[in-house]
């Protein structure tokens, strides 16, 4: 039987050709960002077009999207002191100690939290397990996902959509920081990203900044709006791999 043979070409979508040379391109305009340019702010319209683009083209499980994304404007002093307080990077240290994470200072974040799907689970299986999960909506946390099957499949689905929303945003020019470390206060993370207001939301899991970053070889200042005072951000970008060394490629992947 004579194969094709394969021959490497450009792909075509939407009449752009997109090589591996520039996803790698994409890959490696993202980084980390803790240091934000207050003189460059993203328009909303070019924010939601890189939404827009995920939600149209993302992987979700029988399209449920068992997850939320909250687009929120990051510039109510109050508030932007109150998460920098609920996400104290280090819970050891004083709040003049604690470095903190500048992330959330971005001028806009996203929220995420689970989204109610069970009905979707009964659409073409009625006895569906998971069709049972319960949830009351405006930010509660189900009772009865005893094995934590559920909400695996939505943390699975809300790292895919970070990832692919980061690279977005990084082809159009525009830097992100995620935290997860809303550990002092969930409930105020659920008050402030309103998801107390809507009947599908279920409860917070993270938040990530999204802006314009600035260098990432200097160890940039920024205010602390717990003590109003300037700090250094925990690291320049460009130590991460010091600060954080990345483990060895065999160590993570594994050919078998």
């Amino acid at each position: 039987m004579e194969h094709t043979k394969y021959v490497e070409k450009p792909v075509t979508y939407n009449t752009k050709e997109i090589t591996m040379n520039s996803l790698v391109d994409v890959f490696e305009k993202r980084h980390t960002t803790f240091a934000w340019d207050e003189e460059r702010i993203p328009e909303r319209e070019l924010i939601v077009e890189a939404l827009q683009e995920v939600h149209t083209h993302i992987p979700s499980k029988n399209l449920q999207f068992p997850y939320q994304v909250r687009l929120m404007r990051n510039d109510n002093p109050e508030i932007r002191e109150q998460i920098f307080s609920i996400c104290q990077r280090n819970m050891h240290m004083t709040v003049e100690e604690d470095y903190g994470n500048p992330q959330v200072l971005a001028p806009w974040l996203i929220g995420f939290n689970a989204r109610f799907v069970s009905d979707l689970e009964r659409r073409y299986e009625p006895d569906s397990v998971r069709g049972v999960y319960d949830g009351e909506g405006k930010g509660k946390v189900r009772t009865n996902d005893d094995n934590g099957a559920q909400t695996q499949t939505e943390n699975i689905e809300i790292g895919i959509f970070s990832a692919y929303i980061m690279l977005a945003l990084a082809n159009r020019g525009i830097q992100t920081g995620m935290c997860a470390n809303i550990c002092i206060n969930y409930e105020e993370a659920t008050e402030i990203f309103k998801l107390e207001e809507d009947e599908k939301a279920l409860d917070f899991r993270f938040i990530m900044g999204i802006g314009y970053g600035k260098d990432i070889e200097t160890r940039h200042k920024y205010l602390d709006p717990r003590i109003n005072k300037e700090k250094h951000i925990p690291f320049a970008p460009v130590d991460v791999e010091v600060v954080y060394p990345r483990p060895a490629f065999d160590d993570i992947i594994i050919q078998l």
